[in-house]
């Protein structure tokens, strides 16, 4: 049994501020080469780990440019909901998204936290489970979303997560998760994504840790110059599992889709952030001013219940709905 997997395509109409490209039109062409790999390695399956689109209410005309070229695809796509798929963090509006609207169409298949769903080919069986982007995701307990159970008739296990799955620690302040912290996982292959840059695949335990990095380059950054997408994949037979890395030829090299002159820019404004965050610092205890990282900080200190942190979720979920709809 074989698999395609990709993650993190961020469609959108509009270029990039880092892009020197038409990014629609780049990413169009790297969609269409996905689908003849797909269609030449012979896979069964091709499973996308979250953000597919790079907002939730991104434009009917652009979407239908990408429907035209997933309904191409002669087997059937599995992807769990990424944080730019939803409205603030928050999984229960992803039936008022695109990417809901790509599920009730049957182009997509959502695998939500509580499936369980079980692909079997020439007596091999692989059990597939996924978690979707939430706003407790890197934050709770680890193991609640990233190690989970294999069924005795699977031979396989696949967990999907939309989580900031890494090797090593990341930045302070910024939520992640430790490969070496789930490690108890019955998942053979945990298949990761939102972290762009990728950290490949990784064996631990007789377990595989995968993150192939992003479709595409949104950010200027030196790695994402050097950077060249890819997909994988995945055969599943009695035997074990085998990887391919595959480099996707429509990605030009860096230097020629990313601006290095707003590099510079960005790397100064960057420069001037840090200074003014300082700044801030100095005169009280804030480390953040991301509105949903602000409530959990607020939550805490006044020792408020999930319940009351969820409905501020939900209010501003609903807040930025109607935002976006005014854009």
């Amino acid at each position: 049994m074989k698999f395609l997997l990709l993650t993190d395509t961020h469609i959108r109409g509009t270029n990039p501020q880092n892009r020197k490209d038409n990014f629609m039109n780049t990413l169009l062409n790297k969609i269409e080469e996905v689908l003849d790999i797909a269609c030449r390695f012979n896979v069964d399956y091709v499973l996308h780990c979250g953000d597919i689109f790079d907002r939730p209410d991104v434009s009917p005309s652009i979407v239908r440019e990408f429907i035209l070229i997933f309904k191409k695809f002669p087997m059937p796509i599995f992807a769990v909901t990424g944080n730019h798929d939803i409205y603030a963090y928050n999984p229960d509006t992803v039936s008022r998204t695109m990417l809901g609207l790509l599920d009730s169409m049957g182009v997509v298949t959502l695998v939500n936290a509580q499936d369980k769903i079980f692909l079997e080919k020439n007596q091999l069986v692989v059990q597939l489970t996924g978690q979707p982007f939430h706003y407790d995701i890197d934050r709770r307990d680890r193991k609640i979303d990233y190690c989970i159970k294999k069924d005795a008739k699977a031979n396989f296990a696949i967990h999907m997560v939309h989580g900031m799955l890494l090797k090593k620690p990341f930045f302070e302040g910024i939520p992640y998760t430790l490969i070496d912290d789930i490690l108890e996982t019955e998942a053979d292959l945990t298949f990761s994504g939102h972290y762009h840059s990728g950290y490949g695949l990784i064996e631990l335990n007789q377990r595989y840790f995968l993150n192939p990095g992003s479709l595409v380059r949104i950010n200027n950054s030196i790695s994402e110059l050097t950077r060249q997408p890819q997909v994988v994949i995945a055969q599943f037979s009695l035997e074990g599992i085998n990887f391919e890395f595959v480099k996707l030829k429509s990605a030009l090299p860096g230097e020629e889709v990313l601006d290095r002159e707003e590099l510079c820019r960005r790397d100064y404004r960057e420069k001037k952030l840090i200074d003014f965050t300082q700044g801030i610092k100095s005169v009280g205890d804030i480390k953040s001013l991301n509105i949903n990282e602000i409530i959990e900080k607020i939550a805490n200190e006044s020792k408020l219940s999930r319940p009351v942190v969820i409905e501020a979720i939900k209010r501003i979920s609903a807040a930025q709905e109607n935002l976006f709809q005014e854009d």
